[in-house]
């Protein structure tokens, strides 16, 4: 059966010599891995349409108990130029998607996530100050659609008075509110290890983050 959804490109993985496989996470049925097959040849009909972060119409052939889907074509509906042209926008979509795909099981539609995602993706896209705020409103609500969302209280005996007046200001508000808030670095990596101990904490499978790792040694080169 072939199926058209919105998805959002997490990951991609070169598979043989001209194909790809790729994660999406998509409207209708959560995340899913499809193969593209030739999207690396020189004559490929794909153009520049599976790069990471890019928000497309994708149509896919669907089967029951299949761990691998055929995709058939991705027409871009947005791409995030601004985040790939700004290195500390890149860092935080990059933690965003991949955050999407180490918390998320295969084949599980949820759309509460599906429009975290691409809404958080559209405001780092047009924000130009404060990227990391939208990181942290974006843990806490995958939290909550998740399954296992923060108690207030809780927060009072992980984090300072100061770090959760930040996660409570950013949290209630929209995203144009969140943006004009000046939170310090320190806060920032504070908040950063507070949200990867929690996810730990609750998904047993959960590992590292590769984003932080390479941008980590990119910045110690």
């Amino acid at each position: 059966m072939l199926i058209k959804t919105e998805a959002i490109l997490l990951k991609t993985t070169n598979y043989r010599e001209t194909s790809k496989i790729i994660t999406f996470y998509t409207r209708s049925h959560g995340k899913i891995r499809g193969i593209a097959k030739g999207v690396r040849s020189t004559k490929t009909k794909w153009g520049g349409a599976l790069q990471s972060m890019a928000f497309l119409n994708l149509f896919f052939y669907f089967k029951e108990n299949r761990e691998l889907f055929l995709v058939s074509n991705a027409e871009y509906v947005k791409s995030f130029n601004s985040i790939y042209s700004d290195y500390d926008k890149m860092q935080v979509g990059f933690g965003i998607v991949e955050l999407v795909n180490r918390t998320t099981a295969d084949n599980q539609q949820n759309s509460g996530i599906f429009d975290l995602l691409k809404n958080s993706l559209e405001a780092l896209e047009n924000t130009t100050k404060n990227y990391d705020n939208v990181l942290i409103y974006f843990e806490y609500k995958l939290c909550a659609l998740l399954g296992f969302g923060i108690n207030p209280e809780m927060l009072k005996s992980k984090l300072n008075q100061g770090e959760q007046k930040s996660i409570e200001y950013i949290t209630t508000g929209n995203f144009n509110s969140l943006l004009n808030l000046n939170i310090s670095g320190q806060t920032v990596k504070n908040l950063e290890k507070f949200f990867e101990n929690y996810f730990k904490n609750h998904l047993e499978h959960i590992n590292n983050s590769k984003t932080a790792k390479v941008f980590r040694s990119q910045e110690a080169i």
